[in-house]
């Protein structure tokens, strides 16, 4: 049985979800995965506005995962650190993920990425917040 984790960062919705879309398509369990780390923002760290939106939109995704039979997991802390204990733990040989397109963004999944694919893991970027790539 194959595992998959899918994080979601800004895109934290089920539908049109390139991520999530093909995780399931390809893995007989998908576990869905949110990790908090404001730090790794920088320089665009969140404000009191956007955790509030952070708070509430996760309560929706995790409402609607719980309707699909599927728990949101939660975690806070370093990215990579928070995957590597989820691989470990569940057995997952496969990360997916949708994009992001600032420069911070791009270059920290381009490390994050490196470092899981040196562990082994599987690792799929998917384009998932624009209409067209650049």
């Amino acid at each position: 049985m194959s595992t998959a984790l899918v994080l979601f960062r800004r895109d934290l919705r089920l539908a049109d979800n390139p991520a999530l879309t093909a995780a399931c398509a390809v893995h007989d369990r998908v576990l869905p995965v949110y990790i908090h780390a404001p730090d790794e923002d920088a320089p665009w760290t969140p404000g009191a506005a956007s955790g509030w939106w952070l708070h509430r939109a996760l309560e929706a995704l995790r409402a609607q995962l719980a309707a699909q039979g599927a728990d949101l997991h939660l975690r806070a802390g370093s990215t990579l650190d928070q995957l590597r204990d989820l691989v470990r733990a569940t057995g997952a040989t496969a990360i997916h993920w949708n994009r992001r397109y600032e420069p911070a963004g791009i270059a920290s999944d381009t490390a994050l990425k490196a470092a899981l694919r040196q562990d082994g893991i599987e690792v799929h970027s998917h384009a998932g917040n624009l209409w067209h790539e650049p």
